[in-house]
């Protein structure tokens, strides 16, 4: 009899992590099956699930406003108990996150086996006040305590900012995904190309972007690759020096990414989980020998700035950011130099023998409890 992985979701939009996290799943033995709700004028992303199942739920995820929010949540508790709860080759899950997590309440309860992927701590995603975190963080440490089996982090420094005391079985996976032989050529045209990827929303450097081209040469150009806040994309492209790509597989992201002359990747300080970004751009960057520009608040910036993979500015001062990269355009030396850096020291950061083995590991011990 098969053994299938129900991976829960709030929504269909392609996440690379929770991909490569299925991609493993099925060579551990598992079938993976997607299951997600409907997004409100929601673009049709079945393309990037043609190697797996998927369950479409029968209703739509708002959380356009806290109300609309909770009400979803609630759905997809109902919904994810009343597909699962009886379902007799329904034992193992994998829920994303603290929403995905809380759907799965009653099935926990029923003796399903349930295992958290946690990317984004929910109560540090918002910027709140200090009892309204304090609150949020008491409630979901103690959903993880209830719900999940087991919960993987991409860093132990995620783990701390949740951390009431010790949740049981606690993997520490990197958001670092398969190795890829695309390489950093550059951009060898005499203008400065500065890509922004992945989720592009305000709190991503975007509220910034509007100051940094009235700030910059006009032989700077901007790129957007990928899907958020679609209201602040359209104005912004308005500008003749910002381009937008949406959302493509992460091959065409690298490959892109290695055609630029520098990545960006900013994360508005105010919001806490933001001041740990661990983001899967960065490795990839990294993966590939890309030049990165990264906010100092961001605690993985210290390191790449000393390792000569990255320039920093704070997240607000859009003076220095614009003048970090009039400086770049003149002389495009430093680029290639930092390149060079990254090619050789890459090591430090990412171990993908030892990653793709502990994932592995991981689901293979699962399936075989």
């Amino acid at each position: 009899m098969k053994k299938y992985l129900y991976i829960i979701r709030t929504s269909d939009h392609p996440d690379n992590v929770v991909l490569s996290h299925a991609k493993t799943a099925k060579k551990a033995g598992f079938e993976p099956v997607f299951v997600f709700p409907r997004r409100l004028n929601s673009k049709n992303f079945s393309k990037f699930y043609s190697d797996y199942k998927y369950i479409r739920l029968n209703f739509i995820f708002d959380n356009s406003n806290i109300f609309k929010y909770f009400f979803s949540i609630s759905k997809l508790l109902m919904h994810t108990t009343y597909n699962f709860f009886f379902k007799v080759n329904a034992k193992y899950f994998l829920a994303i996150d603290f929403i995905g997590t809380i759907s799965c309440f009653f099935l926990r309860l029923k003796g399903k086996s349930i295992h958290s992927l946690i990317n984004d701590n929910f109560s540090a995603s918002y910027n709140v006040s200090k009892f309204v975190f304090t609150l949020l963080r008491f409630i979901e440490f103690f959903c993880y305590r209830i719900i999940s089996n087991s919960c993987i982090f991409p860093d132990k420094s995620r783990y701390e900012l949740i951390k009431i005391f010790p949740l049981k079985n606690v993997y520490f996976i990197p958001n670092i995904l398969s190795k890829t032989n695309i390489k950093y050529k550059g951009n060898k045209n005499s203008d400065l190309l500065v890509m922004f990827c992945g989720w592009l929303v305000s709190t991503r450097g975007l509220e910034l972007l509007k100051d940094i081209v009235k700030l910059t040469d006009k032989n700077i150009k901007f790129l957007l690759v990928g899907r958020g806040d679609q209201k602040l994309i359209k104005a912004l492209k308005k500008n003749k020096r910002i381009k937008y790509i949406d959302y493509v597989t992460r091959d065409r992201n690298l490959n892109i990414m290695s055609k630029v002359d520098i990545s960006f990747a900013f994360y508005n300080p105010n919001v806490l989980i933001n001041r740990y970004a661990l983001p899967q751009k960065i490795y990839d960057a990294i993966m590939i020998g890309c030049p990165l520009f990264v906010n100092s608040e961001v605690e993985m910036s210290k390191k790449l700035f000393r390792s000569k993979f990255c320039f920093k500015a704070k997240y607000f001062d859009v003076f220095s950011i614009g003048n970090k990269l009039n400086l770049i355009i003149k002389n495009k030396a430093p680029l290639r130099k930092m390149a060079q850096s990254i090619k050789k020291n890459s090591f430090k950061y990412i171990n993908y023998k030892k990653i793709k083995n502990d994932k592995f590991d991981f689901y293979k011990n699962i399936i075989n409890l």
